[in-house]
């Protein structure tokens, strides 16, 4: 049996910042070339001490979901930092995994159009 898997070099890249922001980051993201974003709308559940060690006091948060190749995610980590100060407590959390696999060949041919179009 065959199992299709992603090449290594692609991870979900994860930005949750205060509501009104997810838009801001995609439009970034766009401008570097990562074209497959969802925003998704969050509510902290988390203890206010969790919170605050984790610099997301304000429980309405924007959760942006996006597609990215690897080599591709210092420079977005860097653009956040400058350009939405996530490096002050407070701003958000930006963070990756990797995806290695998936579990229908349908998901697969669609995740890798979308990195093969960035690519070009």
């Amino acid at each position: 049996m065959n199992s299709i898997s992603l090449p290594k070099n692609i991870k979900l890249f994860v930005t949750i910042v205060n509501r009104g922001y997810g838009e801001k980051i995609a439009e970034m993201l766009r401008e570097n070339e990562i074209m497959f974003n969802i925003i998704a709308l969050g509510k902290g559940t988390a203890k206010s001490e969790i919170l605050n060690y984790l610099g997301l006091g304000q429980t309405d948060k924007d959760i942006v979901l996006s597609v990215v190749q690897e080599d591709k995610i210092p420079i977005i980590i860097n653009n956040l930092r400058e350009k939405f100060n996530l490096k002050e407590p407070g701003n958000g959390i930006a963070f990756s995994i990797p995806i290695s696999s998936v579990d229908s060949a349908a998901a697969l041919e669609l995740i890798s159009s979308i990195i093969n179009n960035d690519r070009e």
